[in-house]
């Protein structure tokens, strides 16, 4: 064999060698096909290299799985109980890129309301109580007496405050998501005939230059939001399913929304004037505030230190604080819900108040996980420097008990019955979507109602 020859044959036995020695590239997962079986308790999913051990999940609750094939997978769900619409079905076998494949499974033959958030029932909305036609006000008539829709409000407002103002909001937040929708169609279509297009096309060609990337904190968040429902999964066994989620659901949805708001701001005759109904906050000196009591906004919680949700939320107090400044009051009131655990810790934290280190108090006990009780809210109290024969006297006479029984009537007038609940100048803030984390949860509420303030001149 030549020289020449040699080094040939040696070079083509190294990259045959080197071929030999590389990892195959995995075939990317994929998802083709998912269809409930006539049990009405498995779905039969179909697709390609879904490898030994698949994770599958729906609308991000992790599913039993029955049985696993590289191109077939039964899932248990119990599809006969579920209402009709359209689910997300994500099946992921790792990490990677490759990794993860959605499909939308769409249950009861019906159009998919993906993103609607209306009820599915909802409370009937009485006649009255809005603006009306001369004399429409008028309900009963006994003899020579008219009783009008006002003054039955005004009884029923007096008898059932917590009925009251629950109706109002059911009416409040029926009517804004149908303004809502109401204009986004008019909008869109405006735009469309501008620019010749049919709706569909406007969107496919503005949403996607405006979809933005969710950040890790929007996983996590998302992740926390599902508490029980993660059924045990950890963050990284669902983080495939997470980011599937926000990709295919909320990131679009949020294109959507930032465009139809650049759309609004180009229309000069786009104003929303629909008013949510709002409570007078009673106060005492039973009340932690932080921030000044002039301030225009005032965020008053109510908080149970044993849920999870307000322990999240909880944390983010002092960012909002130092971002607003002189401009927010920020206030806490009890309202332990979840049994006699949260009831002692609030009585705690009362007496904590009593020596004037509630704010202190309050951190502390949402710092450790699990759910604190008997002498450990004597220890805390310890670890924080508070007058520790006061304390332990004020927790073993049971000297808060009244205040906080009082706290709790005091949040059902308000038509609050389960913490965490936020009044944000007496109106109802709504429940944190599940993908925002806390601090923009609260920026957006309090730029929103500063935008109120500044529309009306108040």
């Amino acid at each position: 064999m030549t020289i020449l020859a040699s080094i040939a044959w040696w070079l083509s036995t190294a990259a045959l060698a080197g071929l030999a020695q590389t990892a195959p590239i995995p075939l990317p997962l994929a998802v083709t096909g998912a269809t409930p079986e006539a049990d009405g308790q498995t779905v039969m999913i179909t697709g390609a290299h879904f490898g030994p051990s698949p994770f599958v999940t729906l609308d991000l609750v992790p599913l039993p799985l029955r049985a696993i094939g590289d191109t077939q997978i039964a899932a248990a769900v119990p599809v006969a109980a579920m209402p009709p619409g359209e689910y997300l079905l994500t099946v992921s076998r790792g990490g990677g890129p490759l990794d993860t494949s959605s499909f939308p499974l769409i249950l009861g033959g019906g159009e998919p309301k993906r993103g609607a958030n209306l009820p599915a029932t909802a409370t009937p909305i009485p006649s009255g109580g809005t603006s009306s036609p001369a004399g429409a006000d008028r309900a009963v008539q006994v003899g020579d007496r008219i009783i009008t829709v006002a003054e039955i409000d005004r009884q029923w407002q007096r008898i059932d405050p917590a009925g009251y103002i629950d109706v109002k909001r059911q009416i409040y937040e029926m009517r804004r998501q149908i303004a809502d929708s109401m204009v986004s169609d008019e909008l869109l279509a405006q735009e469309a005939a501008v620019r010749r297009l049919s709706i569909d096309a406007l969107l496919a060609e503005e949403i996607p230059k405006r979809i933005i990337r969710a950040p890790d904190s929007a996983v996590a968040a998302l992740y926390e939001g599902l508490g029980n429902r993660a059924r045990g999964a950890t963050l990284e066994q669902l983080r495939p399913s997470l980011r599937a989620w926000l990709a295919r659901i909320t990131e679009p949805e949020l294109a959507k929304m930032s465009y139809l708001e650049e759309l609004m701001k180009l229309s000069t005759r786009t104003e929303r004037l629909l008013a949510a109904p709002r409570v007078t906050v009673e106060r005492s000196g039973q009340d932690a505030a932080l921030g000044p009591a002039t301030a225009p906004i005032e965020l008053v919680a109510f908080g149970d230190f044993h849920h999870l949700e307000y322990a999240r939320l909880a944390r983010a107090f002092g960012r909002i604080r130092e971002t607003f400044g002189d401009r927010l009051q920020l206030v806490f009131k009890n309202l332990p819900a979840l049994g006699a655990s949260s009831v002692a810790a609030a009585e705690a934290a009362q007496c904590a108040l009593r020596q004037g280190q509630f704010w202190t108090y309050h951190d502390a006990l949402l710092i450790p996980p699990g759910v604190l009780g008997g002498d450990q809210y004597k220890r805390v109290a310890t670890d924080l420097g508070l007058d520790q024969m006061v304390f332990d006297a004020c927790i073993d006479r049971g000297d808060t008990r009244e205040v906080v029984r009082q706290a709790l009537d005091e949040a059902h007038r308000y038509g609050l019955r389960a913490g965490p609940r936020f009044l944000i100048n007496g109106r109802l803030a709504p429940d944190r979507p599940a993908f925002l984390p806390p601090f923009d949860f609260f920026k957006r509420l309090i730029e929103e109602e500063l935008g109120v303030l500044a529309r009306t001149g108040r």
